[in-house]
């Protein structure tokens, strides 16, 4: 882990995760009003960091869901049996809304392998996420195996391709679709027409522009919302998108989080991938809340006329 440094204006402790990515926070209170500036500088660290976790948290609904809005409007999630009280409040966990662990064959337990392959959250509407903001209110034992959440850096893969391959990719799109699930593991419910008519299949550029990081890019796909490639043969898109997973995973483009409960952990969706690392399900309890903040705008790609 790299020194301590102070983050600027914010008066918090930030200490880098790993050289690839991320960055931890220590110091913060986040289910009171931020002091004025603290607030920008942590944004600035997710910005530079990509990732930024937020230590020793202890926060309701309310708190997580107030705070979160600072980054901006919040996704309102189609599945109702995923959330609670709020649509905004994303359950994940392996533990129903009033306690009872589940078996491994309820439904949403087996949702949850979904997100054990490379993702990006929301990348299935037109407008994908901006951040998400994930809240570890029961985690693994440390001498549990798995259970962690992994992160790609899609800047630095995208930055080690070959030339050519960086070409071949620049005109093509991918197809998300959120009922790609379901073909994965068909014992899940069926998608509902509400939930299809809330977020039809769409396509995102394989290369992403970002015009808040002066026109910098990286990669831009997932492996849980689609496998084809607009305008390739259905073969030749999945052997790309497997080919680009592969790099993805190379170690020094990645971090793996150990959870600790209390963690906040926040990070950009634009220019990561991410994924649960599996673990026993029937023998340990992992409850999680997420909340995310919506996109401010269409995936740019290197010929979008914006």
């Amino acid at each position: 882990m790299a020194t301590t440094e102070m983050a600027a204006k914010g008066g918090f402790v930030l200490r880098r995760l790993s050289p690839a990515l991320g960055a931890e926070v220590e110091g913060l209170d986040l289910s009171r009003p931020l002091p004025a500036g603290v607030f920008e500088a942590l944004r600035a660290a997710l910005q530079e960091h990509h990732v930024v976790c937020v230590r020793g948290q202890s926060l309701t609904e309310a708190q997580q869901i107030a705070f979160s809005e600072l980054f901006g409007p919040l996704e309102a999630f189609p599945e109702k049996d995923k959330t609670r009280s709020q649509s905004t409040i994303y359950n994940v966990a392996n533990v129903s809304p009033e306690g009872r662990h589940l078996p491994v064959d309820d439904h949403r337990v087996i949702a949850q392998k979904v997100n054990a392959r490379w993702h990006t959250d929301s990348s299935y509407r037109f407008i994908p996420a901006y951040c998400s903001l994930l809240y570890g209110i029961e985690v693994l034992p440390p001498e549990a195996e798995g259970g962690q959440t992994e992160f790609a850096n899609l800047f630095l893969a995208h930055d080690a391709l070959a030339p050519e391959m960086r070409r071949r990719l620049e005109p093509l799109f991918m197809v998300h679709y959120y009922e790609f699930g379901r073909r994965i593991f068909p014992q899940l419910p069926p998608v509902s027409q509400v939930e299809r008519d809330f977020v039809p299949p769409t396509c995102h550029p394989l290369i992403r522009v970002h015009p808040d990081r002066d026109g910098r890019r990286s990669l831009f796909f997932t492996v849980n919302a689609g496998n084809e490639v607009s305008g390739m043969e259905l073969e030749e898109g999945q052997r790309l998108l497997r080919e680009l997973a592969a790099h993805v995973e190379r170690p020094e483009f990645c971090y793996r989080h150990q959870w600790r409960a209390g963690d906040l952990l926040i990070w950009d969706n634009r220019c990561l991938l991410h994924r649960a690392i599996e673990y026993d399900a029937a023998r340990h309890r992992r409850v999680m809340r997420r909340t995310t903040v919506a996109g401010s705008g269409p995936v740019l790609g290197p010929f979008s006329r914006a």
